[in-house]
């Protein structure tokens, strides 16, 4: 196996605008690209290409909405080199043809016209893929036969035959992303993929030159990295995006991971780190406190001279991350979900405005309710993603100044109120509470995303009185003259369809039962938040669902987070269970919507917004508040 060593020269200097003397907002070098500051916005898969894989418009205003809120470098989501066999489900860019360059072109010029760099991720799946998924009902191919991933369908093992194809529609994505004009290409070696599933022991059972010790193992990814560099030359930026241990038995070990490391130091420019794959989907996606992801790029760093991304809810990590990249513990840090919630976040920060930043929740509803089941990604705290040139219109300056008056301090009215006055109306929020927030409070009463909420609500408050609003809290909206405005929005959420304890009231009062015993009473992703706030106030709590799951409101993977939780606690969780009944169960079923001067709805100058409306949860909250504003 032949060897190339990448080319580092320097390039000439570019104008990066004003001087800013914290680290994270230097200048960046990855080879011969100068990036205008340190961060990175991580490739993120967003299923916005068309059902064949084309960029279009709205996956173009995506990345140039993203490009002008100030990252230095934005890679794309992973880019398909193998349609027919290697595409991940649902709509993925592609670039397995020449055919695709012109969109690519268009995308890249519109990243590169807001002064941020971009590079294109090359991507197959291998076996993290379905066979109903392949274009002629294939099973999916991996190193090793019949080691299933998350997706579930068995693989055949890859002919040694057919590695040099393999190999080279890496070559010839590469060749296209120079073509189309790219900055540079990020090789997705990550999360168990293709790359990744030859390096891992636990996807890499064979017995020939491609398996078996590290060596073995790490050959395919090396020639494809030596194939990419032969196609773009020594002067064209390739970075490695890798999972650097898989945390389960049998997955790649650290150590490992860190000598794969030092052989792909002298082939490629940087190193963009991560951890685990989809069977450990909670490593590479999670919803434990920021920075889980950190340690490995650091540990990489200390092995290697090229530079290194790290990542892993950095967004508020910020400070900390100047002093580490200050000290040269990384280079870069990427943001990936964050950039979803806010794409401005970088632009904020370096205003000196990180109040202002919609900071990301981590619930993993973009990922788990929308990804995972083949629809388009979402963002439950940002109306206008997959919507930017929408939403922008949305925010013109109305051609008449209205009086308007928002009923409920929740998501939904906070929403409705600060578009509304962005639009230049004079705007009135009513909220019955002595807070802002609505059931905000209640979500965020146990600790699992404490911070986040509370960050979420002094957001809105900050954002309120910044846009004018006048908010009279402790205010009824029954009691309130409507006559004087000329548009009310009821965004009163929805309240208890039971007798008893509530657990919303409960939550949101912060009073403890005086028993050591409780029990909740309910399907809902509240229910699991009264019972894990109870089991952290050291009540013995037995949480009842009369479904078969818990949570059944809430996503795969945060249920599955907050049951883990409330298992560890020594919470007991009883599934299909009918009501016990007794006066003194919380409870937390399916809410109604409110009924607060229904008679006076008329859908036009009096509307219900919010869940109140539409049902569901903070996601139909958010975008009804916002886009009930919009038609003002």
């Amino acid at each position: 196996m032949t060897t190339t060593t990448r080319n580092a020269a320097a390039a000439g200097p570019v104008d990066i605008g004003p001087a800013h003397p914290a680290p994270l907002f230097q200048p960046g070098r990855i080879g011969s690209m100068t990036l205008r500051n340190r961060f990175v916005q991580a490739p993120i898969f967003t299923q916005f290409a068309t059902t064949w894989g084309e960029v279009d418009q709205r996956l173009v205003e995506y990345h140039r909405a993203r490009a002008r809120g100030g990252v230095g470098l934005i890679i794309t989501e992973n880019t398909s080199v193998d349609w027919e066999l290697g595409r991940t489900v649902g709509n993925p860019m592609r670039i397995d043809h020449d055919r695709f360059r012109a969109g690519l072109t268009e995308l890249v010029e519109a990243v590169q016209n807001e002064g941020a760099k971009i590079a294109v991720q090359l991507h197959h799946t291998g076996r993290q893929n379905s066979q109903g998924n392949t274009e002629r009902n294939e099973p999916p191919i991996a190193p090793t036969a019949g080691i299933t991933s998350a997706f579930g369908t068995p693989p055949r093992a890859i002919e040694e035959s057919e590695i040099p194809g393999l190999i080279d529609l890496y070559a010839q994505g590469a060749r296209r992303a120079k073509a189309a004009g790219f900055d540079a290409v990020e090789l997705h070696g990550a999360h168990g993929y293709l790359l990744s599933q030859f390096l891992s022991p636990k996807t890499n059972r064979r017995t020939d030159a491609w398996g078996g010790p590290l060596e073995n193992r790490a050959r395919f990814a090396l020639e494809v990295v030596e194939a990419v560099r032969e196609e773009v030359g020594t002067d064209f930026p390739v970075l490695y995006r890798l999972s650097v241990e898989e945390p389960y038995e049998g997955g790649l070990p650290l150590e490992d991971g860190l000598a794969f490391c030092e052989l792909l130091e002298p082939l490629v420019d940087a190193l963009d780190v991560t951890g685990g794959n989809y069977d450990t989907a909670m490593t590479l996606l999670p919803m434990v406190p920021p920075g889980s992801l950190l340690g490995y790029a650091k540990a990489v760093k200390a092995r290697v001279s090229i530079p290194v991304i790290g990542v892993g809810r950095l967004t508020w990590l910020i400070d900390d991350l100047q002093d580490a990249v200050g000290d040269e513990e990384l280079d870069f840090v990427a943001l990936g979900r964050s950039q979803l919630a806010d794409p401005d976040t970088v632009a904020k920060t370096r205003r000196g405005e990180p109040e202002r930043v919609r900071r990301c929740l981590a619930v993993n509803e973009c990922v788990s309710r929308w990804m995972f089941n083949g629809q388009r990604t979402r963002c439950v705290i940002n109306p206008g993603l997959g919507q930017e040139q929408r939403a922008g219109e949305a925010r013109r300056p109305a051609a008449v100044r209205r009086r308007v008056l928002v009923a409920g301090a929740g998501p939904s009215g906070c929403e409705a109120a600060l578009l509304a006055a962005e639009r230049g109306h004079d705007v009135e929020i009513v909220e019955r509470a002595d807070r802002v927030g609505g059931q905000l409070h209640a979500w965020g009463a146990a600790s699992t995303f404490r911070a986040e909420i509370g960050n979420l609500v002094a957001f809105y408050e900050g954002e309120l009185r910044r846009a004018g609003v006048r908010v009279r809290r402790g205010t009824d909206v029954a009691s309130v003259d409507l006559t004087g405005y000329d548009h009310v929005l009821l965004a009163t959420g929805t309240e208890t369809a039971d007798t008893g304890v509530d657990a919303v009231a409960l939550l949101d009062a912060g009073t403890v039962p005086e028993s050591d015993e409780v029990t909740v009473f309910g399907e809902t992703e509240t229910a699991l938040f009264a019972a894990l706030w109870l089991a952290e106030q050291g009540r013995r709590t037995t949480l009842i669902s009369p479904a078969e799951g818990v949570g059944v409101d809430s996503n795969d993977m945060e249920a599955g987070h907050l049951a883990g939780q409330l298992e560890a606690l020594g919470a007991t969780v009883l599934t299909g269970t009918p009501d016990p009944g007794g006066a003194d169960v919380v409870r937390a079923t399916t809410r109604r919507p409110s009924d607060v001067l229904e008679d006076a709805v008329d859908g036009a100058r009096v509307r219900a917004i919010g869940t109140r409306a539409r049902g569901g949860r903070m996601y139909e909250a958010t975008q009804s508040g916002f886009w009930a504003a919009a038609e003002i």
